[in-house]
């Protein structure tokens, strides 16, 4: 991040003195239990903000040669997006033409030369053509192989993101329009010169944006965290702005303050800050001190959500990848101890209907413009209660 960028930030919290936390948001937000635990309210979610807008699949350096692929189910659909000979990323629907069986099943791999179902053996160029049915050809001659090839969605690749829409009626876009003024920002991190690590998935029995309100505020941190990280972050001072639907919210380390002594030509932001972009509707990207962290949550019913965490490391990093283990494996640490286990109570408890709402507060405001973007993209009704 340039560091004129990294002064203006800072010198927001000028002033924000506790025990008044700020800077606050213009009003409190009353949101439905509903919108946790409806099943109908999902399906309306899982189609109109999965399979019609933009969401990150990845990032470039998880597939950075020819033949490289990541699969993630973008609400209902199955997408696997695959680095082409000419490095460029086209995105398939990860189904097999023959029978629908899943062509590839891991989350990511490396050097394909083709793709082969598992099932039949139906194989596909890394462009998606449909080549050959194995063992079987006088079976299929009269089916057409132009007219049997993948089903092809839009990708769009920039500034070291993958997008992808899930509709393969859906027309093209660019990573700009899918971050709606973030790029800039985002740029500034060189993402594309990063490299991959480590990646973990966990199950959790909890509404996929439960594991997106995790990232939206600090005020739990001194109580929910209190024998983990809230030595070290402050709770009552952020940083937050908004890009379209997008949050960028940076959560502070008590160190940061120190910064504020010194004369702003010394200023540095990153060693005192933990940046997040909270990219509508599912993922956050995160820069934390030295290394990317990247959560994708996947939907798989109102009430549980897989979720998939990696870490990146720079492309000449000045530390061992053990390193970045070590910091992927304190991240979970916390999260699968501390926070993802109370948000399965919070959903347990939405669930027994003795709770009609929930209440984002103005120390809370990346968490209240969260819902607002996204009930913004439901239909009319779909937010019913909202205030």
């Amino acid at each position: 991040m340039r560091h004129e960028r990294q002064v203006e930030l800072l010198s927001r919290l000028r002033g924000v003195d506790a025990p008044r936390p700020g800077p606050l948001g213009a009003a409190s937000m009353h949101n439905p239990a509903s919108v946790y635990t409806s099943t109908e309210r999902f399906r309306d979610e899982v189609r109109i903000l999965f399979q019609g807008q933009p969401v990150l699949l990845a990032l470039s350096c998880e597939l950075p040669e020819p033949g490289d692929f990541v699969t993630l189910t973008v609400g209902a659909t199955p997408v696997v997006a695959v680095r082409q000979p000419d490095r460029t990323v086209r995105g398939f629907v990860n189904i097999c033409r023959h029978r629908g069986s899943t062509l590839l099943g891991a989350s990511s791999g490396t050097g394909l030369h083709s793709i082969r179902c598992p099932y039949h053996a139906w194989t596909y160029g890394l462009d998606g053509t449909l080549d050959r049915f194995p063992g079987a050809e006088p079976g299929f001659d009269d089916v057409d192989k132009s007219a049997h090839g993948l089903v092809e969605v839009p990708v769009a690749e920039d500034h070291g993101l993958v997008f992808a829409i899930a509709d393969p009626s859906a027309g093209g876009f660019s990573v700009d329009d899918a971050l709606h003024g973030a790029a800039d920002e985002i740029a500034d991190f060189a993402i594309d010169g990063y490299t991959h690590v480590d990646t973990r998935e966990h199950t959790w029995s909890m509404n996929w944006k439960l594991a997106m309100d995790t990232f939206t505020e600090p005020y739990h941190i001194p109580w929910l965290h209190h024998a983990s990280i809230a030595p070290y972050y402050l709770f009552d001072r952020w940083i937050y702005d908004a890009f379209g639907p997008h949050q960028r919210f940076i959560g502070c380390r008590k160190s940061i303050l120190d910064e504020l002594d010194k004369p702003e030509a010394d200023w540095d932001l990153l060693p005192h800050a933990t940046l997040q972009y909270l990219l509508v509707p599912n993922a956050v990207l995160t820069h934390q001190i030295d290394h990317l962290e990247l959560w994708r949550f996947t939907p798989l019913a109102a009430d549980r959500t897989l979720v998939r965490t990696s870490v990146y490391s720079p492309s000449d990093p000045p530390r061992p990848a053990s390193y970045y283990v070590k910091n992927l494996d304190v991240l979970l640490g916390v999260t699968n101890t501390e926070d993802f286990p109370m948000q399965e109570q919070v959903q347990r408890n939405l669930a027994s209907g003795a709770v009609s709402e929930v209440v984002y507060g103005k120390m809370e405001p990346a968490l209240a413009a969260y819902h607002r973007a996204i009930e913004e993209r439901m239909p009319r009704g779909g937010g019913a209660g909202v205030r």
